[in-house]
């Protein structure tokens, strides 16, 4: 399926300027070994080319399936072309390419007018099993499992009190219709968004499933990695995502500029700077989305006006962490792996992914305020009054755990009590002092109750 976007808040679609080879390379190998059968010479297409090394000498190059590696003569006739004597020299007139590329959801072959590139790019098992939309398509409805799946991600009863008349809060539907684009377009489109999801929560709740059951088996194995936070700071950090289309940061817990400027050029910046062991730097293009997940509820540092990251409510169990695993792992993964569950979902996220807009920046979400790092009054200050703006005025709030909640200062957390109305008094009906509106109950506010 081809789906056209709207560019203007995307960054450019790697190698875009490539055209689809297909046609190309099949004519020059049918050319070439017009003796062949259309199989050998699908084959030779398919897994053999010509490479210049450092040292301008050509190599035959084999994708094995598993990776690609340099070999010779004999062994592709006799892995390939063993039906047939053939002369000395014939490795020649295979197809040379002066690089290969990356190039997520493209043909295997691209051209820049006559020259042609290598796509390295391998789709998984399970994107090709996926139906492509048909016109009748207009709706393809959101599959039960995962819709129950995410709500018990964010916004299960444990984690968000329901509303007066019983429902979900509309900030965690909104979390969840976001992540949903973002997964979407990570997985079935040619562009990467230029923001990433952090996801908060406790041990089990189901990250790791969402990663590992979800994510992977989209993207493939050859084009997914999950790394730490230190693997990306030394001078060699960025040669493990080069041919990646997905990069998971796993038990983030790094509140340090060094890893927040990082991990800010890797997830907007088209450019990824490599410095290889050994061998000379260069530059390649980033072709990958990019995702957070921490059990901390701070996990990483940044400032108020940050506008890369999607922040998720903390995760908590429904129940406990033994009745989570038992549902994901005898309900929701058994759907996906043996239900047809991994279809029904990639067509709904292909739905997704062609009629809606990819937003240019990640939704502020009011989780966002809980872990943003604010280095000045100024920035305390708008965080604070902007939370208490968000906030039901039948709470109230302590100095001390306004503070604590945003790591501020006594006088900054006054200050913006002052300025949005709250004044102190006594939760009515008992002798506990707060800082809150007038007439108004003054109840201690749940979250800070909690920490």
């Amino acid at each position: 399926m081809t789906i056209q976007y709207n560019k203007q808040f995307l960054d450019d679609q790697p190698h875009g300027h490539l055209q689809d080879g297909s046609e190309k390379a099949f004519e020059r190998i049918a050319r070439a070994f017009s003796f062949l059968t259309m199989q050998e010479q699908h084959q030779l297409v398919d897994r053999t080319f010509l490479q210049t090394d450092a040292s301008g000498r050509s190599q035959i190059r084999h994708d094995t399936g598993h990776r690609i590696v340099t070999s010779s003569e004999q062994e592709i006739e006799q892995s390939l072309l063993f039906k047939h004597n053939l002369k000395a020299g014939w490795h020649n007139s295979l197809i040379a390419i002066p690089h290969p590329v990356y190039a997520p959801n493209r043909p295997k072959w691209l051209c820049s007018g006559q020259a042609l590139f290598r796509n390295e790019w391998v789709g998984s098992d399970v994107t090709r099993s996926i139906p492509n939309l048909g016109v009748n398509d207009v709706v393809v409805p959101c599959p039960p499992e995962w819709d129950a799946f995410m709500k018990r991600l964010f916004a299960n009863s444990k984690m968000c009190p329901p509303t007066a008349d019983g429902s979900i809060p509309t900030d965690n539907l909104h979390f969840i219709d976001e992540f949903t684009i973002w997964l979407a377009f990570s997985l079935f489109s040619n562009f990467r968004p230029l923001y990433a999801p952090i996801l908060r929560g406790a041990h089990g709740t189901g990250k790791g499933t969402m990663e590992s059951q979800v994510i992977k088996p989209f993207v493939g194995g050859r084009n997914h990695i999950k790394v730490m936070p230190h693997n990306i700071k030394g001078e060699h950090g960025g040669q493990f995502l080069i041919g990646k289309s997905m990069v998971v940061f796993d038990e983030v817990n790094d509140r340090g500029q060094a890893f927040g400027d990082r991990l800010k050029y890797l997830i907007t910046e088209p450019d990824l700077a490599v410095n290889p062991k050994n061998l000379a730097p260069f530059v390649d293009t980033a072709t990958f989305s990019t995702m957070i997940m921490s059990n901390e509820e701070v996990p990483i540092g940044y400032p108020e006006g940050e506008r890369r990251f999607l922040v998720s409510p903390f995760m908590e169990h429904e129940v406990d962490q033994a009745e989570t695993g038992d549902w994901l792992f005898d309900k929701f993964v058994p759907w996906l792996k043996y239900e047809g569950g991994h279809a029904k979902l990639g067509k709904y996220l292909k739905w997704r992914a062609a009629t809606n807009t990819l937003p240019s920046v990640a939704w502020k979400s009011p989780w966002f305020h809980e872990t943003c790092k604010t280095d000045t009054n100024a920035d305390h200050e708008t965080a604070i009054m902007s939370w208490l703006d968000d906030q039901e005025d039948k709470y109230g709030y302590t100095v001390a755990g306004l503070s604590a909640h945003f790591k501020a200062g006594n006088g900054v957390v006054k200050t913006c009590l002052d300025a949005s109305g709250y004044k102190r008094g006594k939760i009515k009906g008992t002798h506990i002092n707060v800082y809150k509106k007038k007439d108004e109950v003054g109840t201690l506010h749940w979250k800070l109750s909690k920490d």
